[in-house]
């Protein structure tokens, strides 16, 4: 009896998610996902982001939600997944998990957008 495994090039080996944790006011939140969306070539785009935009503007304060992605990140499949909670003031905190290096992409494009926000 023989045994035979085949590994795909394609195929990551998931390595401990990296969380990213941001906090801003709620009505940056549907240009935040899609500066994100724009980081995948597929699993989570411009519908995707569209989408989480509609539900968490209907979000209620103190009540968490989290939705996963299966994406393409660099050509590799991997897990996004995406937690909001909405305070009672209007401002959400929006977290990112990824593997290391979707999520230090993710870091870089929500700053960036955020940050040339406060001019």
């Amino acid at each position: 009896m023989g045994l035979s495994l085949t590994i795909s090039g394609n195929i990551s080996l998931a390595a401990d998610p990296v969380r990213v944790t941001t906090s801003f006011d709620v009505r940056f939140s549907s240009a935040v996902l899609h500066q994100v969306a724009h980081l995948f070539g597929s699993g989570f785009g411009r519908a995707e982001a569209d989408r989480l935009s509609q539900e968490i503007d209907g979000l209620k304060a103190d009540q968490p939600r989290t939705w996963r992605f299966e994406v393409q990140y660099q050509g590799k499949a991997e897990s996004l997944e995406v937690r909001a909670l909405m305070d009672d003031l209007g401002m959400i905190d929006l977290d990112f998990a990824a593997s290391p290096e979707a999520a230090r992409a993710v870091r870089a494009a929500v700053d960036t957008y955020l940050n040339g926000r406060r001019r």
